[in-house]
């Protein structure tokens, strides 16, 4: 199970940064002296396989840019395009100044960060003492500031997402209970399920697969007798716990409709997100248009159309 914790600071991209107050030595050099509150913002979603190609590299041997900007109130900022950190951060930052360098790092050790890591557009607010700054480091990598006009990404439209097609209770369908689908499953208490008895059957790598324009993923199917186990990848709340699906055949796809309930065990603070990815697994009878399907949508909206494919064999 991977989990991915969402705070409310979190969820609009907006985070903290404690930043160091400088001040010239006597050589004219920037020396630390205290600490002051500022900004840094995640100014893009996820870069899916880096779009938009802002970051011009650098070529063998020289540093790629961070770009001094200021907004529209005359602050200072730098902006990073692209830079791979995790998808989501809550962590109080800190920085310092050591000569021509301004660094911004958090501590790991103390932040609640997601499993995912992407590429975003990164934006730091800095004080007007830092903005001669030649270099900026941040998490490991150091980048050469530069007064350059700055790339502007446009804006993409996000894609619509259609609903699942509306079933009546009297249309053909199946009913199961023998379901995991939760954050935190207990293998003991679903011994009993043949769902848990394929749930780990396949590697993690087994449920996804890329090539340069699309994402396949696959549900994996693992036939015993007269049922199949489909096992895949899907994000629930932390709090949730599908208890049953319902299965409408349509076509050449199975849409599946889980039955959620709230786990009682699970209290989470008000305001507070908490999601994970992790499999999870119902069982069908393996027959008719159900053997027969090829593709399975789960959950009210097209979301994620995986493909079924044959699981590996125990």
């Amino acid at each position: 199970m991977r989990k991915v914790l969402v705070g409310a600071s979190a969820l609009s991209l907006i985070f903290l940064a404690c930043a160091a107050d400088s001040s010239s030595g006597s050589n004219g050099s920037h020396v630390s002296a205290g600490s002051k509150n500022v900004d840094l913002l995640m100014v893009s979603k996820c870069l899916d396989n880096g779009l938009g190609g802002l970051a011009k590299r650098a070529d063998s041997g020289e540093l790629d840019k961070a770009y001094l900007t200021q907004d529209e109130d005359g602050n200072y900022q730098i902006l990073v395009p692209e830079l791979s950190d995790y998808c989501g951060i809550d962590a109080q930052f800190k920085s310092k100044r050591s000569g021509d360098t301004l660094e911004i790092w958090f501590n790991l050790e103390e932040a609640a960060v997601t499993s995912c890591m992407c590429a975003k557009d990164h934006l730091f607010n800095i004080k007007a003492d830092d903005a001669d700054a030649k270099y900026f480091k941040y998490s490991g990598d150091v980048f050469k500031v530069t007064s350059e006009a700055a790339p502007v990404r446009p804006e993409i439209e996000e894609p619509t997402i259609p609903d699942v097609p509306e079933f009546s209770e009297s249309d053909p369908h199946q009913e199961v209970t023998d379901v995991i689908g939760l954050c935190r499953a207990d293998t003991e208490e679903n011994e009993k399920l043949l769902s848990n008895k394929f749930l780990n059957a396949d590697d993690w790598g087994d449920f996804l697969e890329r090539d340069s324009s699309k994402t396949i993923s696959f549900a994996r199917t693992h036939s015993d007798g007269e049922n199949v186990v489909l096992v895949f990848e899907a994000t629930f709340s932390c709090d949730e716990k599908v208890t049953s699906v319902k299965v409408f055949p349509s076509g050449d796809t199975l849409y599946v409709k889980p039955k959620i309930t709230k786990l009682e065990s699970v209290k989470l603070e008000p305001n507070e997100g908490c999601e994970c990815i992790t499999r999870a697994a119902f069982k069908l009878k393996n027959e008719g248009v159900y053997a027969d399907a090829r593709y399975m949508v789960f959950g009210n909206h097209m979301e994620r159309v995986y493909t079924l494919k044959t699981g590996t064999k125990q």
